[in-house]
């Protein structure tokens, strides 16, 4: 039995061949070790037959995911590439996969509006996202309900330096339908719709 201290000569060779590898490049070292080629994607397991038709204007991109997990109010949606969006009663909690994603948003407030049980005055939304060197930075917004009409309900968020409006449809059992939220200052807004399979 070798102790932690001691390093077998196979060992050593292996270390050192390994070495020379690193040195010559990483390309050799991957075809080396046969670890290249391409990485097949894995279908997301679908919960539920409902899917969610996202799109997000400022980048002219479209998508239809399905639900994979459901927690406490929570629905996480994703794609068949693995980007994934996760709501709580129809209210934008996360993304991941975009890019510039929203780590997390507090929707307290935003579900207490939706479903009526606010006075009407102001209710803090705070947001993380991380920066270009992964450090947490938070953005905060008062928010409030605005105006709405056809089923729908306009929410108003406000900052030191940017105004945004977020619009949800309810249907008559006062779940959310249809949306349109504000991500973050590099996505913009994110419309989605549920639709049938």
């Amino acid at each position: 039995m070798m102790g932690f201290g001691r390093i077998s000569r196979r060992a050593a060779a292996g270390a050192a061949a390994l070495a020379l590898l690193l040195a010559g490049g990483c390309s050799n070292l991957i075809t080396t070790l046969g670890l290249g080629g391409d990485v097949a994607a894995v279908p997301p397991r679908l919960i539920g037959p409902e899917r969610l038709r996202v799109t997000l204007p400022a980048r002219d991109a479209q998508a239809v995911l399905g639900p994979v997990s459901r927690n406490s109010g929570v629905t996480v949606w994703q794609t068949l590439d693995g980007i994934s969006l996760s709501f709580h009663s129809g209210v934008l909690i996360e993304t991941r996969g975009l890019g510039h994603d929203l780590m997390s948003s507090d929707p307290a407030g935003t579900v207490a509006m939706l479903r009526g049980a606010t006075d009407g005055g102001y209710y803090p939304q705070i947001r993380t996202y991380l920066d270009g060197e992964q450090r947490t930075v938070f953005r905060s917004f008062q928010c409030r309900r605005g105006g709405g009409s056809g089923g729908r309900i306009d929410e108003i968020c406000v900052s030191p330096d940017e105004t945004v409006t977020n619009s949800y449809w309810l249907d008559a059992a006062g779940r959310v339908i249809k949306s349109r939220q504000w991500v973050g200052p590099t996505i913009e807004y994110m419309e989605t719709q549920q639709v049938l399979r």
